[in-house]
This record gives structure tokens, sequence and C-alpha cells, in this order.
């Protein structure tokens, strides 16, 4: 099961490079399906919930009135602001004022915004919200070309007049945030050049845009008859529900039919991949960085070591992956496992239903080993409504958290199902609501954006301490299964997919450096030998369809620039941090505690660092795939016993 972090720009056109515009993380896939799923004809109207369950967004703004009063507001600051424009190196004192009018700024802006997406979000079909949203994205847009002086004018600066300034007390807060912008300097372009690689933004974007539009509208998706005389057309979604049928033929017949369609693309999906390399390798090139992994990870000081040793200690545990496999080809029967049959559920469906207010107690529970100030805040939070629980008519499907309301407090939109992935999409998202209250709480507004590297740590943190709570506490042998099945499918999906997905994208970027054309064979030969290798083929664990090599077209994380190794980062990090803290270690607890506090104050590494993990080395990796093991002796012990 895969969760995303998606950092959200609310300010059309702003752009503050060392300073992201985080505040909101989205659960998708998986969890969003079952939202969807779940609304039917008989989803209330949002009239008829009770209040208890539904987000109070009288904390953020009375009524419209008192909205319309705070953009007026800021409507005069952004006004306002252009008196900083070629004053900023006259003194610290001058840069001070700016920057402190800057974040007070964008502060005033995201709590605006964060009113106008609730009200858009609970209810499509109210016009208020979608009409707030788009005053406030105009309003944004004038705030970022207001703005766009700043970082240039910092940057303008002789370094060694800066450095005297950065030394005065009236910068001292701000210190972590100037040396994040200063320390691009090398890779910042003059003022003229760099308006050139901005015109050319949306050039660079085409490949992307296209590849949607293409993937999502005009792929002529193949219509299969199962088994039970069923009709279905193949689209995304309906492959993504359909690979996972209990019957064999059916799964084989429609992973054939909609690879097919995709190899019957794949030379113009090969041009736009390639296109998007290209795009990658320009802007590296352009702004001297020495490969284009470089310059992905460079953005958020990220280390490439990270990167290569994610992919080293992945590989190095392949054996626990191809462990895992054997026990799904034991449980479905077969005498030899294909890919096409990794999505089906080796584990009976079981009814283990969580209505919300049982969630939330098992939830509060759960949480226990990481302190009662901890779970007096999730107590808070429920009690003063900061979630939207239901599914309602018009509301947005999935879930999400929104930290951007500084001042305020985070806000969580579920649609709660009554079961246990329901309930566990609880936990993750109150991961997030804790990350961003404690944040915001303890670090001025400028240093509260947590980076996106370490984004999902506190919600599988959260996830993984639900589990581990709930798998002790079950005597049912099928549900004690159904959980332990799907945390090792997490590890399949979560950790040995994107590790997978890192590597070819590695691969692609290296090979395009080298001057080889992405063509779609070359595509095809590169990530089939990953399939390959990392699901055990030679070894006779699972074999790989040559037709399957094409699944590299299907996956738009590839455009994403190196993006996609922080999903396995994560959930390695996530898991050695439960552990650590669900056996009772205090002192893992309060450092992963501080790690939440400090928000963006440090680097990525730096911070994960103070919660005890260091995702340079191999211990963090050893801890977490020690629990691997562990939950395959289980099942093993269990599927003995049914």
């Amino acid at each position: 099961m895969q969760r995303t972090t998606t950092t959200v720009i609310l300010v059309t056109g702003l752009v503050l490079s060392s300073w992201s515009m985080a505040g909101t993380t989205v659960k998708t896939e998986a969890n969003m399906a079952a939202s969807a799923k779940g609304k039917s004809a008989t989803t209330p109207e949002r009239k008829d919930v009770e209040e208890a369950l539904k987000w109070n967004l009288k904390d953020l703004y009375a009524d419209q009135a008192a909205w319309e009063k705070d953009l007026k507001k800021l409507e005069g600051q952004v006004k306002a602001f252009k008196k900083y424009k070629g004053k900023l190196n006259t003194g610290a004192s001058k840069l001070r004022s700016c920057l402190d009018d800057q974040f007070d700024i964008i502060k005033r802006l995201y709590r605006l915004s964060s009113y106008a997406r609730r009200l858009h979000d609970q209810d499509a079909g109210d016009a208020l919200g979608q009409q707030l949203h788009e005053r406030i994205g105009q309003v944004g847009t004038r705030m970022g070309a207001a703005m766009s002086f700043v970082e240039p004018e910092i940057l303008a600066i002789p370094a060694k007049k800066f450095a005297g300034f950065a030394k005065t007390k009236a910068l001292a807060k701000y210190k972590h945030y100037l040396d994040n912008t200063t320390r691009l300097r090398k890779h910042t372009l003059s003022p003229k050049e760099e308006e050139i690689v901005a015109r050319a933004g949306d050039l660079l974007g085409v490949p992307y845009d296209i590849y949607q539009t293409m993937s999502t509208l005009n792929l002529p998706f193949a219509e299969v008859t199962l088994k039970d005389g069923q009709k279905v057309k193949l689209s995304q979604a309906m492959y993504g529900r359909y690979r996972a049928t209990t019957d064999r033929a059916d799964r084989i017949k429609v992973f054939q039919a909609f690879w097919q369609t995709y190899k019957d693309f794949r030379e113009t999906l090969a041009g736009l991949l390639s296109g998007a390399v290209k795009r990658d390798h320009f802007v590296a090139g352009v702004r001297g960085y020495k490969t284009d992994l470089d310059a992905a990870l460079g953005a958020t000081n990220v280390p490439t070591n990270i990167y290569t040793n994610m992919i080293e200690q992945v590989r190095a545990g392949r054996p626990l992956l191809w462990r895992y496999l054997k026990l799904r080809k034991k449980a479905l029967g077969l005498k030899e496992l294909g890919y096409h049959d990794l999505y089906t559920s080796i584990i009976p469906s079981v009814d283990m239903p969580y209505p919300y207010e049982k969630a939330k107690g098992v939830v509060l529970e759960s949480l226990a080993p990481l302190g009662k100030d901890y779970v007096a805040l999730m107590q808070k939070a429920f009690d003063e409504r900061w979630t939207d629980v239901l599914p309602t008519k018009g509301k947005r499907s999935g879930a999400y958290m929104s930290g951007s309301a500084y001042d305020v407090h985070p806000y969580v939109l579920l649609n709660h199902n009554d079961n246990y992935n329901s309930m566990s999409t609880l936990a993750h998202e109150f991961g997030h609501a804790g990350h961003s209250y404690y944040s915001n709480r303890d670090q001025d507004f400028h240093n509260s954006d947590y980076p996106i590297f370490i984004a999902e740590v506190a919600s599988i943190t959260n996830e993984s301490l639900l589990r581990l709570f709930v798998s002790s506490k079950e005597k049912d042998l099928k549900k004690k299964l159904f959980l332990l099945g799907e945390y090792l499918e997490s590890w399949r999906t979560t950790v040995f997919r994107q590790a997978l997905f890192a590597e070819f994208e590695l691969k692609i970027h290296q090979m395009a450096q080298d001057g080889k054309p992405l063509t779609a064979d070359l595509l095809d030969k590169t990530y089939l030998s990953l399939l390959r290798e990392y699901y055990g083929e030679k070894e006779g664990v699972c074999t790989i369809d040559p037709l399957y090599a094409v699944e590299w077209s299907f996956i738009p994380h590839f455009f994403y620039n190196f993006y996609m190794f922080q999903y396995t980062t994560s959930f390695i990090a996530s898991t050695a941090i439960a552990l650590k803290i669900h056996g009772g270690d205090t002192k893992a607890r309060d450092n992963y505690l501080s790690m939440l506090s400090a928000g963006g104050s440090r680097y990525p590494v730096a911070l994960l660092k103070m919660a005890g993990v260091d995702m340079s080395g191999a211990e963090p990796y050893k801890v977490a795939f020690e629990s691997m093991e562990k939950a395959l002796d289980e099942v093993e012990k269990l599927m003995e016993k049914k």
C-alpha cells in the first residue's frame, strides 16, 4: 500500500526555492479508492451529519466577514511590500524587517487558503469554497510577483558582506533559512538567466502533461470478458481492481490485455519519458550540478549516498522478499508464481469492523508508548473537531492532513468506512497532525515547514504502533494472518517495489547522461532485468512474462525527478523508530518527539538523526528487516496451524 506526501503549492506563481510550500499531506491510492468505493447512493448529505463528525472551521474564521477582513489586510501588506525592493543590501536590520513581513504575509495567506480549501473539499458543490479559493489564488499570484526580488537580492549581496549580516543578532532567528538560501548560491544564475529558466518552465512540463493526458484519457484500453461473463474495460482504475481477482485465469487475462495496450504505444511513451529525463539533465547542467541525482537531491540538501545506500540495503534484503513470495505461492496453491499473482490476497477476507468511535479508542490506546502528552494532544484533536470524518455527497475522496494554518491547528479530512483500513488511515493522518502541531508550536513560522524527506515518518510510525498494538491483542487466527499479510504486502510494495523504481530511474538518467538514446527497447530491457533481479526469477521464485517489461510506462512517478526513494526511506526509518518506542525505549520516544518539534529548523538527514536514525548506514535497515523476518516467522507458524 503506497502513500505519498504531496507538497501543495497554495500560491500560484510564488517560488521560494529555499522554503518549500508544504503543509498538506495526502493519503492516496488504496485508501482513496476504498473511500471512493464506499460512496454510494446512500452517501448522506452534509447537512444530515452530526456536528461532532465535522471539522470546526470557526477556529479559522468566525464567518466569511472575518475572512474578508483578513483578506483585505493581506492585500494591503502585499501592496506595501515593494518598499523593500533594492534595499536588502543596506543592512541586517532592513533584511530582518523584509523577512519578518514576508513570512507574516505568507502565514496569513496560508490561513486564508486553508479556510477556502476546507470549504471546497467538504462539498465541491458549494460555490462559496470554489469562489474563495480562486480569489485567494489570485492574491497569491500577486504576492509571488511582489516577493520575487527577495532571494535574488539576498544572493546578490557580496559573500563577505553577507557573512557580516548573518552574524548579527537581528538575523539570528533566520540562520537556517539564510543558510539554506545561500548554500545554493553557486547553483543560482544571474537574474536574466533565472528569468530564462523560469520562462522555460512551461516547456519543461510538456512531457508529463502529454503523458497524463494520454495515459488517463487517450489510451484505447482493452475490454475483457471474465470467467463469470462480466465484461470489463481495463482502465487504470479497473486494472487496479481486477488484477487482484481470485481467479488466476482472469488475472492473467487482465494482465495480458492491459499491458498489451501499453506495449502498443510504448514508442510514444518512451519518447515522453526520454523528454522528462532530458528536462532533468538540462536543469542539472544549467545549474552546474555534476549529475541529475545531485541536482534533484541538492534542492533539499539530501546527500546522494542516502539514495544509493537505500538501493544497496534493499537489494541485500531481497531474500526476505523471496521468502514472502514463496509463502504467497504456497498459500495460493500454485506450482509456479507469476508476476500476475502478486496482487490477489493470500488471506481470505475477514470481518474487522471499526466504527469511528471504536477506531478512535483503539488508536489512542496504540499511541500510549508516545507518552501522556501525545495521547492528550490526540484526544484534544478529537474533542475540538479537527477532523471531518464521514463520506458525504460532494466531499473530496481519500484522506489528508493540512497543517498550513500555523496559528490555529491542523485539519484532517477522512472518509471513514468502519474497517481496519480506515482506522489505519486515521492513525496515519494523525501522525501528520501530531508532527505539524509540535512543529508549529515550537518553531517560528519560517522553520515550521518540515522537509518532504521526513514528512511520512510520523504518519507511518503511528500506523506501525497501531499494527503492533492490534496484533498483540488479536487472538483470532484469521484476523492475525490478515494483519500480518497486510504488513508483508506493504513491504513488497513500499520497500522493494519503490526501490526497484528508484534504481530504474537512476539507471535511465545515467544512461542518458552517457549519451544513450532511451528507446522503448532499452527501457524494456532495463526494467525487465530489474524485475527479474528483484523478484528472483533466476532463483526460481517468480517468473516475469516479457510483456510486463513495459510496466515502466505505467508509473507517473518516473516524471517526478527522483521522488520515489523517499517512500522506502520513510518506511524503513519509521519502522525502526516505532519498534523501539513500542518496546518501551523512552529515550527513543523522547528523541522522536524532539524531531517532531524541530520542524524544518535543520536539514533532513540531521532531523532523522535527532530521532536516532542514520539513513546513510545499515542500522535502520537491519532493525526494519528483522521486523519483516519476524512477521514471516509468525505467518509460517500460523499457516501451519490453519
